[in-house]
């Protein structure tokens, strides 16, 4: 019998304090007490008056604020019928009913049914499940082609109940709130379903147990039909797949549907992409920003410029090479397995080479000299295309380290703007370029026609350049 007892005991218990509470709240506030004690229904919403403390109105409200509570009436579920709006398997595609074996090979990650929240994917993946299993008005699908998935749920959300104390204030906020749904999010709109914007959601997820945002390699569509209808597809696959599953989702009529459509839902009747002809590539995995992120959190010994370089990946700031000549350069002072993320690197012209490479040796932290500084900013800047550019620097003899004078013998006698804009392979510049034969504290060079002698400064290399070497002038060797 205890067991029949005590909970009804608790039960009671628990809903006097909370009438208590709420009695005690409304008595002190007394701000949003209906007119004489009752409220005034006007088209479905409650008008509010400012009273005083008036303890039989702040009662009545404290009461019928629980009760609806209690009874569930503060929300209400539209009867709309959408099992008829599934969408047909486009051509190859086989559609089944949503399993949880699907979401969780799509994004790699177990359901967890406890009551902690463990991330914003077990979150949506719960979303799909319930739906799977008849838990609201929607429904929940999943296409398959091979190991490519998309899985599409459509479901009518519960609306706040206007004609109710509690469901008119939650109405009332979530209007004011609309405006400020995307305010701090980088969604891209993927395509147009007569006129309904369809966005891809940012590819990284929030967890409980960490700050951080982690990247992930699944991707999420989110679409919202007059705030009637919601869909939300989640997949693996490509921009191609996605766009012919949500092809077939029936947009126009769920928009006959709603009781004030937006003007411009009335007139568009196209399903657009934000790619005329959508990528058939479906996205690699793991991503480059999920193992960038991977490295980052189980390694110690990377510099703080590593560092950098792993955290422009992992926000997908670098997704290519190209991405990270901006910044980075070449990207030598970075190790060559974080490098390696990125692939080969690419063919680069000669005055590419230059440029790229001289903003990473800068970037480096290595202790130039003033004038081997000055060379690279300018090679850097593209002040200096060509060898007469720098010529100045090495009229008097200075030392030079043979990173910097590599760099010099790229450079043509001449600026080559075709050289420089159209061409993609490395070519011979003007400047022979010779294998060097370094001796250590002597002459480098074929023969004796040298950058001058050479010594190990702080564990850099460094030639002496004087003048007689580098010109060809009153028949004296040219730089070679």
């Amino acid at each position: 019998m205890n067991k029949f007892i005590f909970p009804i005991l608790f039960s009671g218990i628990l809903l006097v304090a909370i009438f208590a509470l709420m009695l005690f709240q409304q008595m002190n506030k007394g701000t949003e007490t209906a007119e004489g004690g009752k409220d005034k229904d006007k088209g479905g919403e409650i008008e509010y008056a400012a009273g005083g403390n008036d303890a039989a109105g702040g009662m009545a409200l404290a009461l019928r604020m629980m009760f609806e509570d209690l009874t569930g009436s503060t929300t209400v579920a539209p009867k709309v019928d959408v099992s008829g709006f599934v969408p047909v398997a486009p051509a190859g595609w086989l559609e089944t009913p949503y399993k949880n074996e699907d979401g969780q090979a799509i994004t790699e990650t177990i359901l967890s049914r406890g009551p902690i929240v463990k991330s914003s994917t077990n979150t949506m993946l719960m979303r799909f499940d319930a739906l799977a299993q008849g838990k609201g008005n929607g429904w929940a699908r999943t296409y398959k082609h091979g190991d490519q998935m998309v899985s599409l749920i459509l479901y009518v959300p519960e609306q706040f109940n206007s004609r109710t104390v509690r469901g008119g204030i939650m109405a009332a906020i979530s209007e004011n709130m609309r405006g400020f749904d995307d305010f701090g999010k980088s969604r891209e709109i993927f395509a147009l379903h007569h006129g309904v914007p369809i966005k891809e959601e940012a590819g990284y997820v929030s967890s409980s147990s960490s700050q951080d945002d982690v990247p992930i390699d699944y991707r999420v569509f989110n679409g919202d039909v007059g705030g009637m209808f919601k869909f939300q597809v989640l997949t693996n696959s490509s921009d191609a797949a996605v766009a012919n599953v949500l092809r077939g989702l029936p947009v126009g009529e769920m928009i006959a549907l709603l009781p004030e459509p937006e003007p411009h839902l009335l007139i568009s009747a196209e399903f657009q992409t934000r790619d005329a002809e959508p990528s058939t590539d479906v996205p690699a995995s793991p991503s480059i920003a999920r193992r960038a992120y991977l490295m980052s959190k189980t390694r110690l010994d990377f510099s703080s410029k590593e560092n950098g370089f792993l955290n422009d990946l992992t926000r997908r700031n670098i997704m290519k090479w190209e991405d990270a000549f901006e910044d980075y350069g070449t990207a030598v002072a970075i190790s060559p397995e974080i490098k390696g993320l990125l692939g080969p690197m690419p063919a680069l012209t000669n005055s590419q080479m230059v440029e790229y490479t001289a903003r990473a040796y800068r970037q480096s932290g290595r202790d130039w000299t003033p004038v081997e500084d000055s060379i690279l900013n300018q090679m850097e800047r593209r002040s200096a295309t060509k060898y007469s550019d720098i010529e100045r620097y090495l009229d008097n003899g200075e030392v030079i380290s043979e990173d910097v004078i590599a760099l010099i013998k790229l450079l043509p006698q001449t600026y080559d703007a075709a050289e420089a804009s159209n061409q993609t392979d490395l070519v011979e510049s003007p400047v022979t370029a010779k294998d060097l034969v370094i001796r250590r504290g002597t002459k480098i060079g074929q023969g004796e026609n040298t950058f001058g002698n050479c010594s190990i400064e702080l564990g850099v290399r460094r030639c002496v350049v004087a003048a007689w070497s580098l010109r060809g002038r009153c028949g004296r060797q040219q730089l070679i």
